[in-house]
């Protein structure tokens, strides 16, 4: 009769194989919704962050930030900012980052000047955004377009990542970074 043992090592492997088949689950909805994962280089931040002006106090909105490299570099920069993410796994990295790392000192609870909010974007309430920051595929910018200029406020700066708007002008473009004012 053989007695069947629960060893750490068998936890580690149990729990690595669930975590390995839920991100495979998150990231494959990610897919089908047309809105995956795509991390942002750090040129490009730095290119996304010149290029949206920010002022101290002011209010970011990333619509789908990931693991929050975006909201973290407007914090850095003086913004309150928001993030709209629906993948928990990203929400929680973003989280564990904020606590580990606070932007700018403040307590945990108010994770240093970021907020993640687990929300579906096109729900984002971008009336109270200065500046919005938006990446997409191709094929859903015309969605982008329309809900950024339909929602935000006049004057607000619309800073998009790789794909630009298939309607619009932008105001300044640099490293394949695009500027846009609602």
């Amino acid at each position: 009769m053989s007695v069947f043992i629960i060893t750490p090592i068998l936890v580690i492997i149990i729990i690595l194989l669930l975590t390995i088949i839920l991100l495979g689950i998150f990231f494959t909805i990610d897919t089908f919704l047309d809105l995956p994962y795509v991390a942002t280089k750090r040129d490009k931040i730095e290119t996304i962050i010149k290029l949206a002006q920010i002022k101290p106090k002011e209010t970011v909105v990333d619509l789908g930030s990931g693991d929050g490299r975006l909201i973290f570099a407007a914090a850095r920069a003086g913004a309150h900012a928001i993030g709209y993410e629906i993948n928990p796994f990203l929400i929680l990295l973003t989280q564990i980052k904020a606590i580990l790392f606070h932007p700018r000192g403040e307590s945990s609870s108010h994770l240093g000047g970021v907020f993640v909010k687990r929300q579906n974007l096109w729900k984002a309430d971008l009336s109270i955004a200065d500046v919005i920051f938006v990446y997409g595929r191709k094929k859903t910018m015309q969605k982008f377009e329309d809900f950024a200029y339909k929602k935000a406020k006049k004057g607000t700066r619309i800073v998009v990542n790789t794909n630009r708007f298939p309607n619009k002008k932008p105001l300044k473009s640099n490293n394949g970074i695009f500027l846009y004012r609602a």
